[in-house]
């Protein structure tokens, strides 16, 4: 609108002069001001264009983050309470001898899940984490964690992240600060 408003002005402003310098000036002003216009059209483009490079990266270090976690999770809380069970391994064989066509894989991403909906995740929840984590292949591990990295962590996910992934993330978030060892924890 402003662009048009000055075309108008322009002419406006100029239509006192004489009639030979008219049609200059005005040619001139029309072409100065479409050059306005699109300098300004082009300068939001890319304004744009940024705020969204931007939120691509954010998002991105937001899954990789998050993709930290679940193996942070993996490592500390679903191993620790694998061999704290009594002889999983032994039950695993077991369970492999009496249920003909289920593979060690299976039965073992089941006592999995098991042990992950017991620390507060659902299988959905548990799902879309393994999704996000092997999505990032493979990410530099951590293995420790801070608070205040859970709560930039926490805030990131709930601005960026849809609902479901944003859930999920929340329910690690909760489960990693209930159920793992202390000693993961870094105190900044």
């Amino acid at each position: 609108m402003r662009c048009e408003n000055a075309d108008k002005s322009h002419s406006a402003r100029h239509s006192s002069l004489p009639t030979s310098a008219n049609p200059d000036n005005e040619l001139i002003i029309s072409t100065l001001t479409g050059f306005e216009c699109d300098l300004g059209d082009k300068l939001a483009q890319i304004d744009r264009e940024a705020e969204m490079q931007v939120q691509e990266l954010e998002l991105s270090e937001c899954l990789l983050r998050v993709a930290q976690l679940v193996e942070l999770f993996k490592h500390t809380v679903v191993t620790t309470t694998l061999q704290n069970q009594n002889e999983w391994s032994n039950d695993t064989g077991h369970h492999l001898r009496k249920q003909n066509g289920a593979t060690g894989n299976t039965l073992l991403d089941h006592k999995v899940e098991q042990i992950v909906v017991n620390k507060g995740l659902t299988r959905q929840q548990w799902n879309c984490l393994l999704y996000i984590s092997l999505s990032n292949g493979d990410t530099s591990e951590i293995t420790k964690v801070s608070k205040s990295q859970l709560q930039k962590i926490h805030e990131k996910a709930s601005r960026l992240l849809e609902i479901d992934e944003r859930d999920a993330v929340f329910a690690l978030i909760h489960a990693i600060e209930t159920h793992m060892s202390k000693e993961y924890f870094v105190h900044k």
